[in-house]
């Protein structure tokens, strides 16, 4: 669980939990898995970016549960067409069977209960709701995704 721990510290490192500057769900949970998977470019960053909020803050698909998927995929994903994709999605259903079981959706705007397009909401709650729902929730997509990657 240590190991664990380690990846969890190092996906909130730089989470903003709503101040201004650092990162948003999906770049904080790329950044932390692909940091301890030995992956390292900015790269990470820019295909994270506008997941962050639910796509772009339109709060659907959560974004660290969407940058666990693609850390499934940097992981497990085929490199041909002509490879199974069975590795990837097998791991990539239990992640969102995880994440359903303890949160009942994967869309961002039912799990925060905030419009982020809406800026008198956003000013009111923002900073509590980071604080109080998705820094928890970063670090448990960042457990499940690390436990599925060292289940193999």
């Amino acid at each position: 669980m240590g190991q664990n721990n380690d990846v969890c510290r190092e996906c909130l490192r730089y989470y903003n939990s709503g101040k201004t500057g650092g990162l948003n769900c999906a770049e904080s949970t790329l950044n932390g898995v692909a940091t301890y998977l030995g992956i390292d470019s900015d790269a990470v960053y820019r295909i994270a970016t506008p997941f962050g909020g639910g796509l772009a803050r339109n709060g659907y698909l959560c974004g660290s549960l969407a940058a666990g998927l693609m850390l499934i995929g940097l992981k497990f994903g085929r490199t041909s067409p002509d490879q199974e994709r069975k590795p990837a999605n097998d791991r990539a259903d239990l992640l969102l069977k995880k994440f359903i079981a303890d949160y009942g959706t994967i869309n961002c705007r039912e799990i925060i209960g905030l419009d982020l397009k809406d800026e008198a909401q956003v000013k009111a709650k923002k900073e509590d709701v980071h604080e109080t729902i998705c820094r928890p929730l970063v670090a448990k997509v960042c457990t499940w995704v690390t436990e599925i990657i060292n289940a193999q």
